[in-house]
């Protein structure tokens, strides 16, 4: 059997030191929050040319008296064709940073005016595609100049160090994110931006607030199931932190290098964190990376999860040794193994043969069905090979098979099945 190595990158970043630099302050919840709804900061001409209003949602920490904060901006997820400020309850992560010290804007931007057959048919052409990119990023670089501007003319209203401006992107946000503060040359970028970013406003667009620069002031990026489609794009951002999180596997945004829902490689190929992360690492940037062992998208898609917990304390240190000192993080990086799990027969009616490879015959292993969710369905513990029946279990579905040895967290076996009954 051929083995597939996959390089799971884990990395601790040492952050005793961050309470005496910010005497608590971006790592414990002191503040209440208060919100700002519905707040207007630009405008701009959606896929059907029809005039779109952009709002935001402002979160600050309540009776702070500190004259500036850091600004986390948030970018929800929605495959460019939907979502809004309640996505991946993002909503809650940006008052769960406010009662930290921060001040948080959670965006709303354009997504793509979707045909009633299929929203999907709108991006057979690959233009389509890469337009509703650039309107999300010229919609967030928008946003970033709004608060520029605030400091500038308007007495800073909001009291943000425009010098600490952090942006959080979940899927189709984190793309958004990656694209905003990563592309600042026309000529490093691929075809179909260079093809289309001229005739939509440049690298910064007319989505509001013109004269500030949008890239300045960016410290560090939280990539939640994100990529891009090249890794060159970090060349000349080596002082932005980047923080990533992300599932394998992932169907929908590639964790390494691949097509986005598997089969839309027509769009090109995009590099997600296992990609982005060396790159980062080689570069000398504040770099860390967190991959979790579950199917599903985006990473961090439920508000109260295991996963979303860990997202949340992982950030917090991240961002908190961002905003109160420099350095770059010491990194260990362990390796997984994965291997392929034979199933047979498949498609199966819900009684299928679990084939273990020799070295794990007679070894105790954790076996897992995973639903295309992500959700866990069935849980059991094997040793050998043997006939599984969940026909009672299993409705009609693609489902992963995962199994973990026991004895070496370091190593596990995936495989998929299709039930037809």
């Amino acid at each position: 059997m051929q083995k597939i190595i996959l390089h799971f990158l884990l990395l601790f970043a040492f952050v005793s030191q961050l309470h005496a630099q910010c005497d608590g302050r971006y790592t414990t919840a002191t503040f209440t929050a208060s919100k700002k709804a519905d707040i207007l900061y630009g405008g701009n001409y959606d896929s059907n040319g029809k005039w779109t209003d952009l709002v935001l949602d402002v979160y600050e920490p309540a009776e702070d008296t500190a004259s500036l904060r850091p600004l986390i901006i948030f970018v929800h997820g929605g495959s460019f064709v939907g979502g809004s400020r309640t996505d991946q309850r993002i909503d809650l992560t940006a008052r769960h940073f406010a009662e930290k010290g921060y001040v948080t804007a959670n965006i709303e931007y354009r997504v793509e005016q979707t045909v009633a057959i299929s929203p999907f048919l709108n991006f057979a052409s690959p233009d389509n595609w890469y337009k509703a990119m650039i309107r999300a990023s010229h919609d967030l670089r928008a946003a970033i100049r709004y608060f520029k501007k605030d400091a500038a003319t308007n007495g800073n209203m909001y009291k943000v160090d425009t010098n600490r401006i952090l942006i959080y992107g979940s899927s189709a946000g984190a793309i958004t994110a990656l694209n905003t503060v990563f592309i600042n040359d026309t000529t490093e970028m691929s075809y179909y931006f260079k093809r289309n970013i001229p005739l939509m406003g440049g690298l910064e667009g007319n989505s509001g607030n013109p004269g500030y620069n949008s890239n300045s002031g960016i410290r560090a990026i939280v990539s939640c199931s994100g990529a891009f489609d090249n890794i060159n794009y970090l060349n000349d951002n080596r002082d932005i932190a980047y923080l990533a999180f992300h599932n394998n596997p992932d169907l929908t945004v590639p964790y390494e290098m691949g097509c986005f829902v598997t089969v839309a490689c027509f769009l090109g190929t995009f590099y997600g964190p296992q990609k982005i992360f060396p790159k980062a690492k080689s570069l000398g940037m504040k770099t860390e990376f967190y991959p979790f062992q579950y199917y599903g998208h985006p990473v961090d898609a439920h508000a109260d999860t295991t996963a979303k917990k860990l997202i949340l304390e992982k950030t917090t240190a991240f961002l908190a040794d961002v905003v109160c000192r420099t350095g770059t993080v010491t990194a260990i990086a362990p390796r997984v193994s994965t291997e392929t799990l034979n199933l047979f027969p498949n498609p199966s009616n819900g009684r299928f043969t679990i084939e273990l490879p020799k070295g794990q015959q007679w070894q105790d292993a954790t076996l897992q069905i995973i639903s295309l969710t992500g959700a866990e369905v069935y849980r059991t513990h094997i040793s050998a090979s043997q006939t599984l029946d969940v026909q009672e279990i299993l409705s009609n579905g693609t489902y992963l098979i995962k199994l973990i040895p026991t004895d070496d967290s370091s190593l596990q076996y995936i495989g998929k099945i299709s039930i037809l009954k």
